[in-house]
């Protein structure tokens, strides 16, 4: 793999294994051993089992239950049967892994019109540096889902003369108020662009981006991973609800883009994530990654 990101297709690598979704699952509702292995009728020494990777598949399927999750995705991650295959890349869209945060992610996207591209949440600062000195790619605007990497990388934007777009910083938001969801939409050569602004308190951006070739993307930097969620300190039941209300309200096609991990789409996530059960029956999508 060369700094450019020649790759087209996707593996595994990055996602979370089953007893690591019960933990997050746990630590999330904040439940106790002790109360979750009540509510579940599990054993407190199976449950510590479970929770170290040691299967016992009577034992997940009611702990899973317990917590509101997919038992049944879950038994199939823990046998090794569930491992979304690769998936081609559209030619409009380049992924670029971190050299120096491995499994991280950044993206180019390539405006076939114009000749330029956009890079979408740069990583580190030496992939950053690569591309905008790079003239065959000619970036025209970098996209940031995080202020933490806007904030590191503005400087050197700004003596490059590269336009650069974030989430704004919300002042006015007193401490734990209601999640806030605003979106703008902007047009960039080919593309246009659906900034969807997220404040669940601290702001973040996904772009939901389409074109005149299929299929849609969406650049979900650290708000969603495959597979699983990314836990923040925020409220366990909210944080979900978001991604409901935006990540998975997309069309099922839609490639979602993570800063962490492989790429996935939304009939896939609907289907095989096991913290969205109640989507599984419904999706008609639910082998679009496993070509």
């Amino acid at each position: 793999m060369d700094l450019m990101g020649k790759e087209s297709t996707e593996d595994a690598s990055g996602m979370d294994r089953w007893n690591e979704i019960l933990l997050k699952a746990q630590f999330g509702q904040r439940l106790s051993d002790a109360e979750l292995s009540q509510i579940s009728e599990v054993d407190l020494g199976t449950l510590l089992k479970l929770k170290e990777g040691i299967l016992h598949e009577k034992a997940l399927i009611a702990v899973a239950r317990a917590l509101s999750l997919s038992g049944e995705i879950l038994l199939l991650m823990a046998r090794d049967n569930f491992i979304p295959q690769a998936f081609p890349l559209p030619p409009f869209l380049k992924r670029v892994p971190s050299r120096r945060f491995p499994g991280k992610n950044s993206y180019v996207l390539l405006d076939q019109q114009s000749q330029k591209s956009l890079l979408v949440d740069p990583q580190d600062m030496d992939l950053l540096l690569a591309y905008i000195q790079d003239q065959s790619y000619g970036v025209q605007e970098v996209f940031f889902c995080s202020p933490k990497e806007m904030k590191e990388m503005a400087e050197v934007l700004s003596n490059f003369s590269v336009p650069y777009s974030g989430p704004s910083l919300r002042e006015d938001l007193p401490p734990f108020s209601e999640p806030r969801v605003e979106k703008k939409v902007l047009e960039k050569g080919s593309f246009k662009i659906e900034a969807i602004q997220v404040e669940n308190p601290s702001p973040k951006i996904l772009y939901f981006i389409w074109s005149q070739q299929p299929p849609p993307l969406v650049f979900v930097g650290n708000f969603f991973i495959s597979g699983s969620i990314f836990l923040e300190e925020v409220d366990y039941f909210q944080m979900l609800e978001l991604l409901r209300r935006t990540v998975l309200s997309l069309p099922e096609e839609t490639i979602i883009c993570p800063a962490r991990g492989p790429l996935t789409t939304v009939g896939f996530e609907k289907g095989h994530n096991p913290f969205f059960p109640e989507y599984q029956i419904f999706s008609s999508f639910e082998s679009l990654t496993e070509m």
